[in-house]
């Protein structure tokens, strides 16, 4: 299923400054994180140096919101098929994640109705709940599609999401 991450990233390589901090390969300073799915949820395993810390050895707070928003766009896009802006993001910081660790982190649609859509993520380490937030989601119609990327985009994206 991780078609659906190379196939939408290839979308967004038809524009000249795609260069995503959290999904691209090709931003140097990024985290580059290789989305995976399962059903209508996505996740994520990685390992973050100490370049993404705050406090000494600490994952920066900054740097999981990132993480959790990034996760809940795909969780969202795997779940509708269809583009959002973050609207809202509640995150609750449960515990310290050390940095030089193997996390995890998951979302999943908890509701939709309409044009907004809820998901829940989580970043674990060993199972332990370390992060989760709430992300609410705006999804755009194909008219505001047109309108922000432009024609080239909407066609490639119709062809790419729509027509399987």
């Amino acid at each position: 299923m991780n078609d659906i991450f190379e196939k939408l990233k290839e979308v967004f390589k038809t524009f000249d400054n795609y260069n995503c901090f959290v999904c691209s390969s090709s931003n140097p300073i990024g985290l580059n994180l290789d989305i995976n799915f399962t059903n209508h949820s996505a996740y994520a395993l990685f390992n973050l140096s100490n370049l993404y810390s705050g406090f000494p050895s600490i994952v920066h707070g900054g740097i999981q919101a990132c993480i959790i928003d990034e996760i809940a766009f795909w969780a969202m896009f795997n779940s509708r098929k269809q583009i959002g802006f973050t609207q809202k993001i509640q995150i609750d910081y449960l515990s310290k994640i050390e940095i030089d660790t193997d996390l995890k982190v998951e979302g999943k649609e908890l509701a939709s109705s309409g044009s907004t859509s809820d998901i829940e993520v989580s970043i674990f380490h060993d199972s332990k709940l370390k992060s989760k937030g709430i992300v609410s989601y705006k999804l755009i119609s194909d008219s505001a599609i047109k309108k922000l990327f432009g024609n080239e985009f909407h066609s490639e994206f119709t062809r790419s999401f729509r027509n399987d």
